[in-house]
């Protein structure tokens, strides 16, 4: 019996330390509210280079937008897709889904990379309604 329930205080202590290391940075699409997927990671520094990469790839694609002259038929959520475990908005690729993300996520890097597609389409959508020339 002494020996079960040290093995039930190892798990659980190994469950908490893992759940205690792992945090996440919201990314959001600026000005819309949504958040389309949660940057985790392990330790005290947060990737801010790698976060602010994407929010890179993501203005690239809306400045695109911006300078084709703010058009709403000319941007959409239909434009965001997947390819492998990249995710593109029109051939902006935005993100790849790494093995951390998808073991993180109890997913595979394809199911994760749908996932997170999918509520980019929904930020997609919010900015352009919130940002179209009228």
């Amino acid at each position: 019996m002494r020996k079960v329930n040290f093995l039930l205080v190892v798990a659980l202590v190994a469950l908490l330390s893992g759940t205690v290391l792992a945090q996440g940075v919201p990314v959001d699409i600026p000005g819309t509210g949504v958040n389309f997927f949660l940057y985790r990671y392990e330790g005290q520094t947060v990737p801010y280079d790698k976060i602010d990469t994407i929010w890179e790839n993501l203005s690239k694609a809306f400045q695109a937008w911006v300078d084709g002259g703010q058009q709403q038929d000319a941007l959409s959520g239909e434009d965001v897709h997947v390819k492998g475990h990249d995710i593109y908005v029109k051939d902006q690729l935005i993100l790849t889904v790494d093995q951390y993300h998808a073991d993180a996520n109890k997913a595979t890097r394809a199911q994760l990379a749908e996932k997170w597609a999918a509520n980019l389409r929904k930020g997609v959508d919010a900015f352009v309604t919130t940002n179209i020339v009228r």
